[in-house]
């Protein structure tokens, strides 16, 4: 009992999957789309932000040391060649304290060099360096500054050169080296609220679009659900639809056996006539019950891949001394190639048989029944047509209606049955008009049926 209701639950996810795939598909490609754009737009914003955040301190940098630039500038040019040594530490102190990541300032001219560095212990020590053989280059655009602190990382040091004097044949620059790593976390901990808030924010997208994600999974499984109830209740309706004109319709074979049984007691002599006219209202009776069984019984085994070739060849040879009646003349059309196709044989062949029968009774004496079969976009299509006086449009769709019919004697399963066998296969098949006479009825296949 639990293997059973496991394998129904598997059939029913399985039957589910096209339907979830169709809802799925536009959050599929939604989800795709916000990623991209979250992702390029975080990468963006990351960049951006920390553009403006690195030119900021470069700026910043640079306005500090101006004054002192200034003021260093005036009296390096005054001071006398012999004096005593230029002790630049002292000059520099009140930048080392508003700068907390400098490591190092260089003076340098063509005949000497003065430096300050920071050891160890936090001390500045004055050291002696080489005079500028070649002077660098000034870069005092903030953004170029800024993308050389990023991109300029084989260094440890960070350095800004600037001229001390406006000279240029006596050229004296002044350069201050910064800790790099400290600059760039420092900028890293003044974008963590920008970091918090692209992840925070993108992370609830995410999240928001699973949970629509789910959402549209339960509803279309409650929707399954509530389609396949729906469904339960019009059959219930349908069948008791059904039923009542199936009464309605046994109503007069059985008046009329009641009629001949009331006869054999009047005229006696009459009894093999009346019995044979019994027997025939019987025989109405049972082709009317089996007609409603074949409607109302479900098929969903006994499939199996055939070539359809042959079943229509015998299809059409059984269905000919019933054409040869009237003259009929009936044709095929086959395609050479043709794929195999998942049906039940015989129902099959009763619903083709059907629509021949259809198409002899409504066509004329001598005239054209035409069979033909061909591949259609992955499909296999089956049309049957006739030149016989057409259907009235509006009554194409309700030809395929139980207890429909425009003959005295018919009882208006035969369409129906045919259709809920096409159905049953997966199929479709239509009714339509052909020029410049008579009726033509499509049926489609699929080629390739799972049971």
């Amino acid at each position: 009992m639990a293997d059973n209701k496991f394998t129904q639950q598997n059939e029913s996810l399985h039957s589910s999957l096209p339907e979830i795939r169709i809802l799925l598909l536009p959050y599929a490609g939604l989800l795709i789309l916000y990623l991209l754009v979250i992702g390029c737009g975080s990468a963006w914003l990351y960049y951006s932000a920390r553009q403006a955040q690195t030119e900021l301190l470069t700026e910043h940098i640079i306005e500090i040391v101006k004054p002192f630039l200034k003021q260093l500038s005036a009296e390096y040019q005054q001071r006398s060649a012999d004096s005593e040594p230029f002790l630049l530490s002292k000059r520099v102190i009140h930048l080392y304290q508003t700068l907390p990541h400098l490591r190092q300032i260089s003076i340098r001219d063509r005949q000497r060099g003065y430096g300050v560095r920071l050891n160890f212990n936090q001390q500045l020590v004055d050291v002696e360096l080489e005079p500028l053989k070649k002077p660098k280059p000034i870069e005092t655009d903030h953004r170029q500054l800024a993308i050389q602190l990023h991109q300029q990382t084989t260094s440890p040091f960070f350095h800004i050169t600037l001229n001390l004097t406006a000279e240029q044949s006596y050229p004296v620059q002044m350069d201050i080296a910064f800790d790099r790593a400290a600059l760039v976390g420092q900028i890293k901990e003044t974008l963590k609220t920008i970091i918090h808030s692209i992840i925070g924010f993108s992370l609830i997208g995410f999240l928001s679009t699973l949970l629509a994600i789910a959402i549209t999974i339960y509803s279309g499984f409650k929707m399954r659900k509530m389609d396949k109830y729906l469904q339960k209740i019009y059959l219930q309706a349908s069948m008791g639809t059904l039923s009542a004109k199936l009464v309605h319709d046994l109503r007069n074979p059985l008046a009329s056996i009641r009629a001949n049984i009331k006869n054999l007691l009047i005229t006696p002599e009459e009894t093999e006539q009346v019995i044979d006219e019994m027997d025939q209202d019987i025989l109405r009776l049972e082709q009317k019950l089996s007609d409603f069984l074949s409607l109302t019984k479900p098929r969903t085994s006994g499939f199996e891949a055939i070539d359809i070739k042959p079943l229509i060849q015998d299809v059409v040879k059984k269905s000919k001394p019933l054409f040869e009646e009237k003259n009929i003349t009936i044709l095929m059309q086959i395609e050479s190639s043709i794929p195999l196709i998942m049906v039940i044989q015989q129902d099959l062949t009763d619903a083709l048989f059907n629509i021949l029968v259809n198409a002899k009774n409504h066509t004329q004496e001598q005239g054209h029944v035409w069979v033909k079969v061909h591949c259609n976009q992955g499909e296999l299509e089956i049309s049957i047509e006739d030149d016989g006086s057409g259907i009235q449009e509006s009554l194409l769709t309700k030809i395929f209606e139980p207890f429909f019919t425009t003959r005295e004697n018919g009882h208006g399963l035969g369409l129906a049955i045919v259709k809920r066998t096409i159905e049953a296969h997966k199929g479709n098949i239509f009714a339509e008009n052909r020029l410049p006479s008579g009726a033509r009825i499509i049926i489609s296949l699929p080629v390739l049926h799972n049971e």
